[in-house]
């Protein structure tokens, strides 16, 4: 179930607890940022957030409305012939997750929100207006997938810890993947297994 509202802002506005935490550890400029790299612009999306309705899923997949905008003017002053890598914890899109777990029981495809990104369509139709934003890469499924759609390659690049230690998840063995970026704005990757 979702948090209190007083609990969310708490949360959210907490400089040493969850986000706020990781952000100071880790010597972050913020919760999503981008940087520039052999090439290739690179965009990092902070994609988990506290659901907006009762849940049984303490986040919900999506970018808020402040991040949105600052995506939109990152897009908008990032070079036309600079490719674009998108990085973003939880899939923007995906197939797998329909597999994971009994989502068609209700008669209807149910992939819930904390998933795959709540608001998958309005980044569609953002990249859409920008053909340099070539590579979409997440985890969080625990499975390794390649969807091209649309000119962008969305890639699932499994887990480390497959079934969180505990061998492979849903066929997937533990691994990681390694990407290729070429200056033309395409990619390659290969999922390398291992035993944990």
């Amino acid at each position: 179930m979702g948090l209190p509202e007083n609990t969310q802002r708490e949360i959210k506005s907490d400089p040493v607890f969850g986000k706020g935490l990781a952000i100071q550890q880790l010597g972050l400029s913020g919760r999503y940022y981008s940087f520039d790299k052999a090439g290739w612009h690179f965009i990092v999306l902070d994609s988990t957030h506290l659901p907006e309705i009762v849940s049984e899923h303490p986040y919900t997949g999506k970018l808020d409305d402040e991040q949105f905008d600052w995506l939109v003017e990152e897009l908008k002053k990032t070079p036309a012939a600079t490719p674009i890598c998108v990085l973003s914890h939880i899939p923007i899109f995906c197939a797998c997750e329909f597999f994971d777990g009994n989502n068609e029981a209700t008669g209807n495809w149910v992939v819930p929100g904390a998933w795959m990104h709540i608001d998958a369509r309005r980044m569609r139709q953002l990249f859409l207006k920008y053909p340099n934003v070539r590579l979409c890469l997440s985890g969080h499924a625990h499975q390794q997938e390649l969807l091209e759609y649309l000119g962008v390659k969305y890639l699932n690049d499994g887990a480390i810890c497959g079934n969180w230690w505990q061998g492979s998840y849903l066929d997937f063995p533990p691994g990681y993947v390694v990407i290729e970026l070429y200056s033309d704005g395409s990619s390659d990757c290969r999922f390398i297994t291992y035993n944990a």
